[in-house]
């Protein structure tokens, strides 16, 4: 349904060039729950931009192809995207509120794309807007409001529910919880699974908090310094982690089961995206690092049922 091949996207300035994805691929097929999980500034939310064609100055997309149903993203011209966004592909943002238009009520921020691009006229999006928002849990009424009226879990709801007005067949969400308090964060990922099997949608879910992917996605992707380094299903990389990343990002959480004396981290700092990178990006970070992967990139092989870029495999 949904496919990235070869991506390479980031950001130019000051005749420097932020290289923030660097040759990612991957596939969504139809019911999945794609989790791509890894630290702040590893090239998550670059590389949703980069796939959506939303990448804006001065960020840039230098090679790759993103199809959707075979329909190549980024060789679309804009008027093309918009009757494709909504429709086939679509986008729930960080933060909410930020994404609402402030002086603009629920109904008329969500009418507005239907109106625009798609050729509703003004009663049919009310009414499919008062649809979509029952479907979140969200009562008609509150189609009168604005965003400041509405608590931040009936904001992200709103935002959701926009994201499923034209029925699109994958949807992105970039960390939609975080900004959440944990009862409500528990709620909106219930009534997403739910939404999910009633709507029959692929999702593709970018977060930092990978205990979230272990119990929602079906796939996982471990992303770290603009690059995939492992992606499988998600049962076998919890159970099983092969990339010493992947295994450092599991030991990091903390267990409700036994006492914890102390936290386990992951020691030293990304590499700089601006400079070029020689061996394996994680190497300096590394407890099993070897000679060879100073001076040669591991490549993703197909290991134990998974994808891995690491030399001990």
């Amino acid at each position: 349904m949904f496919e990235v091949l070869e991506l390479n996207a980031g950001y130019e300035f000051r005749n420097r060039f932020v290289h923030a994805v660097r040759n990612v691929s991957f596939k969504v097929e139809q019911d999945d729950f794609f989790g791509i999980a890894g630290e702040s500034g590893c090239g998550k939310t670059t590389l949703m931009l980069a796939s959506l064609g939303l990448l804006k100055k001065p960020g840039k997309v230098i090679s790759g192809r993103v199809l959707v149903e075979g329909l190549n993203l980024l060789a679309l011209s804009n008027d093309e995207l918009k009757k494709v966004r909504w429709k086939k592909v679509s986008l729930v943002t960080q933060s909410s509120m930020n994404s609402l238009n402030p002086v603009m009520k629920v109904k008329d921020q969500m009418a507005d794309v239907l109106i625009r691009n798609h050729g509703f006229s003004k009663s049919d999006a009310y009414e499919l807007v008062k649809e979509k928002l029952k479907l979140v849990g969200i009562t008609p009424d509150r189609m009168e409001s604005y965003p400041h009226q509405l608590s931040g879990g009936m904001r992200q709801r709103v935002v959701i529910a926009m994201a499923l007005l034209l029925s699109p067949r994958v949807i992105f969400m970039d960390e939609p919880t975080t900004a959440l308090d944990v009862v409500v964060q528990r709620s909106i990922l219930q009534q997403i699974e739910e939404l999910k099997k009633k709507e029959h949608f692929s999702i593709v879910f970018i977060t930092h908090d990978i205990s979230l992917l272990f119990e929602l996605a079906t796939k996982i992707a471990i992303m770290y310094a603009g690059e995939f380094v492992e992606v499988g299903e998600a049962t076998l990389v919890y159970s099983r982690p092969l990339h010493p990343y992947t295994k450092g990002l599991i030991e990091a959480l903390p267990s409700i089961s036994k006492d914890l004396e102390k936290y386990k981290s992951i020691p030293g700092r990304p590499p700089d995206l601006t400079l070029k990178i020689e061996g394996c990006p994680f190497r300096e970070r590394c407890s099993f690092a070897f000679e060879r992967c100073r001076v040669e990139k591991p490549e993703l092989r197909f290991v134990n049922g998974r994808w891995v870029a690491c030399h001990l495999y």
